[in-house]
C-alpha cells in the first residue's frame, strides 16, 4: 500500500472532531414497525432480512448516486424502500402500495426514529474522551426534535439540518458550514455516515476523513476507511485528543 493510500485509510492523529449522518448512523429505520405493517397485509418478513436489505440498498443507492441517477434524497426514497421490500421477498405489483405506505408512515412520524444502545455508548465515550460531536444530515427540518426525542441532542455541539440550511449532502458546502460552525479545521474532522456516494465522497470533497459504516461488508470497492457498527469508532479513533 502506497503512502498516499495508507494515509485514506488511516484517522490522522490530529482529529479532535467527530461529525455523523443521521439516519442510519445515529437513528436507525423502525424496522420493527415496518416488519409489523408489513405483516399486517399478509407478507411475512423479519427486522433481520429488513436490515440486510437497507444495508445493501444504501450500497446500490452509491452505486447508482455515483452515476447521477438520483442526485437528492428526494428522488432516492422511493427507489432505496422498493428495493429493500423487493429484497425482503415482496413481489413486484405490491411494492409500490409497501412503498406509499410507509411514505405516509415517514411523514407522520419520521421512519428513522430507533436509536439502538450501542449510540449513547458510543457518543458518551467519544465525547467523555475529548472529541467535539457534530451532525450533519440531509433531513426535513425535523432533525433536532428526532435528536431531542431520542435523547441524544446534549452530546452535539452542532446539528445541521440539510432543510434548513438550504444545501444537501454531498455538496462540500454543508460540511464547510459544519466547519465554520464549530471553527473546526477540516484535517482534524472525522465524518460518519452510511452512504458512500452522499457521506463519505462529499465529507471527502470539503477535506475531512470519511468512516463508512459497513455492516455486510458490501463496500469493498469503495477506498475509504469502513467500520461494521458504530461502536468501534472509539477504538478506531483512539488515543483520544489531549485535554
Amino acid at each position: 500500500m502506497s503512502e498516499e493510500e495508507t494515509q485514506r485509510h488511516t484517522v490522522p492523529p490530529e482529529v479532535d472532531t467527530v461529525f455523523f449522518d443521521a439516519g442510519n448512523t445515529l437513528l436507525y429505520l423502525d424496522l420493527d414497525w415496518i416488519a409489523e405493517r408489513l405483516e399486517s397485509d399478509g407478507w411475512e418478513v423479519d427486522a433481520d432480512a429488513l436490515f440486510y436489505g437497507q444495508c445493501r440498498a444504501a450500497y446500490e443507492a452509491s452505486r447508482l448516486s455515483l452515476l447521477k441517477k438520483y442526485p437528492s434524497d428526494a428522488d432516492r426514497f422511493s427507489p432505496y424502500f422498493s428495493r429493500i421490500l423487493e429484497l425482503t421477498g415482496i413481489p413486484r405489483y405490491c411494492i409500490d402500495d409497501c412503498v406509499r405506505i410507509l411514505r405516509e408512515e415517514h411523514e407522520r412520524e419520521n421512519l428513522w426514529r430507533v436509536v439502538p444502545e450501542a449510540v449513547p455508548e458510543t457518543l458518551g465515550k467519544l465525547s467523555g474522551g475529548g472529541y467535539a460531536l457534530g451532525v450533519i444530515s440531509n433531513s426535513d427540518g425535523r432533525l433536532g426534535a428526532l435528536l431531542e426525542k431520542g435523547g441524544l441532542s446534549d452530546y452535539f455541539g452542532c446539528v445541521l439540518d440539510s432543510a434548513e440550511v438550504g444545501v444537501e449532502k454531498p455538496d462540500p458546502e454543508i460540511f464547510r458550514r459544519a466547519l465554520q460552525a464549530t471553527s473546526a479545521k477540516a484535517a482534524s474532522c472525522v465524518y460518519v455516515g452510511d452512504i458512500y456516494a452522499v457521506d463519505i465522497a462529499g465529507a471527502t470533497r470539503a477535506g475531512l476523513t470519511g468512516v463508512l459504516l459497513d455492516p455486510f461488508d458490501l463496500h469493498g470497492e469503495f477506498d475509504c476507511l469502513r467500520v461494521a457498527d458504530v461502536k468501534e469508532l472509539p477504538a478506531l479513533l483512539s488515543p483520544a485528543p489531549q485535554q
